[in-house]
């Protein structure tokens, strides 16, 4: 079983200690991990966006303060906890780019032009995707530390000349169940958001905020030993297609993770048939006319595989202004049909198999990966391991992730890293 602990809609804004209107709640909130920790912990966290008020870098400071809190009550160092995100409206500083952004927003709505839009600015107009990728910069150096940069936004950073061979969703395995490979997608649904937020998707007039997401985010491999789940911080009605990328999900996603409306529900059309939909509620949900509605939560997530039936337990637990306690009104267990393991072929059994054998490798090249981009003496390390790798002309997040990506397939020199990680312990 895979236990994950889900968050969405942190709204980590810059302030004072005194100053923090949900200073109480994240108190209790972090009080909780120590039971979740005492019943088995989890194996991942996944936070669905919206980590940041206003995408500024000092935002992301304090939200990297509180994750380390988190590791630490959960107890994440013996057990290698591995933390994803993806980007939401809040994550964007919208002071960024701002009129070019927003003089791509009809092109990018357009059906018979976004895609081709992108397609093109991947391969022949690089600068547009830097433009709409920049107003996320801080958002995808902390993305990048927790391994949930998608390539592109990765080669942005890198500053590197082109984007090909570069996708546009971050793709992550979990782990098997019953030797079937649990992946997960990370997609990034606010390249065309707006200041001009609503709430109630129903209320949008034409061409106002209706968001965009290029085909080419949410076409991911099928085979039938893999389980995908998708993670996007907006709800597929917010998007000007939302019809025929439903159609699209629900073929290729078995489980769907959404954030952003700041309260809970699920959707399966067809029970133990059709794909689930769960939407999550906020960590921190802001002063909503109905605490019922909209409280404060968080949701453990259960995830099983026996005789060919995929189980997701949902249980969640909300704040009720002094400590975190279980809702059963927004608890759910779903359950889907997988296709059979006697379908399968020599080399998706093999793929499986090679996955298991990887899933340790993994979790302590993501430690140390973390340790790497989160170490304020990147410079002397990379120094101290070859002199020649750092560039002084380019930002020290840049020189990072040339770095690591150049010794990442060398056992040795990552064994090094560790070692120069160790002397630098803050």
């Amino acid at each position: 079983m895979l236990r994950i602990l889900l968050l969405s809609d942190i709204h980590f804004i810059h302030c004072e200690d005194d100053e923090d209107e949900y200073r109480s709640l994240e108190t209790a909130f972090k009080e909780a991990m120590d039971d979740i920790r005492d019943k088995g912990g989890v194996n991942q966290i996944l936070i669905c966006g919206d980590v940041a008020n206003k995408g500024k870098a000092e935002e992301y400071e304090k939200a990297e303060a509180f994750i380390k809190e988190i590791f630490e009550h959960l107890g994440c160092d013996e057990k290698q906890t591995q933390l994803y995100v993806v980007p939401g409206n809040h994550d964007i500083d919208r002071d960024v780019y701002k009129l070019s952004r927003l003089s791509f927003r009809p092109t990018l709505l357009d059906p018979a032009k976004g895609d081709d839009f992108i397609y093109n600015a991947k391969h022949k107009e690089i600068d547009a995707l830097r433009i709409l990728y920049s107003p996320l910069e801080a958002y995808h150096k902390f993305a990048n530390m927790h391994s949930s940069a998608d390539a592109i936004a990765v080669g942005i950073l890198e500053g590197v000349p082109n984007f090909n061979d570069k996708g546009f969703r971050k793709e992550v395995k979990l782990g098997t169940l019953d030797n079937y490979v649990i992946m997960l997608h990370c997609l990034n649904s606010t390249l065309a958001c707006d200041k001009d937020e609503v709430n109630d998707p129903n209320n949008i007039a034409p061409n106002e905020h209706k968001l965009f997401l290029t085909k080419f985010a949410y076409n991911p491999n099928t085979p039938i030993t893999t389980v995908n789940i998708s993670m996007m911080h907006h709800p597929l009605v917010w998007f000007e297609n939302s019809k025929a990328m439903q159609e699209e999900f629900d073929r290729k996603f078995k489980v769907q993770i959404y954030g952003h409306v700041h309260t809970q529900s699920i959707q399966q059309e067809r029970e133990e048939k059709s794909a689930i939909r769960l939407q999550c509620g906020s960590l921190h949900p802001g002063n909503y006319s109905d605490p019922e509605l909209y409280p404060p939560v968080y949701n453990i997530l259960e995830l099983n595989v026996m005789r060919g039936v995929l189980r997701l337990s949902v249980i969640c637990y909300s704040w009720d202004g002094v400590q975190f306690m279980k809702n059963e009104r927004f608890c759910y267990t779903r359950k889907i049909d997988l296709p059979p393991k006697s379908k399968r072929s020599t080399n998706q059994r093999r793929e499986v198999s090679q996955t298991k054998s990887k899933e340790m490798n993994a979790k302590e090249m993501y430690e140390i990966r973390y340790c790497f981009f989160s170490s304020r003496h990147i410079k002397e390390i990379i120094l101290a391991m070859n002199p020649k790798a750092y560039d002084e002309n380019k930002p020290e997040h840049a020189n990072a992730i040339s770095f690591f990506r150049s010794i990442s397939e060398k056992a040795d020199e990552v064994a090094r890293l560790k070692e120069q990680l160790n002397t630098y312990l803050d």
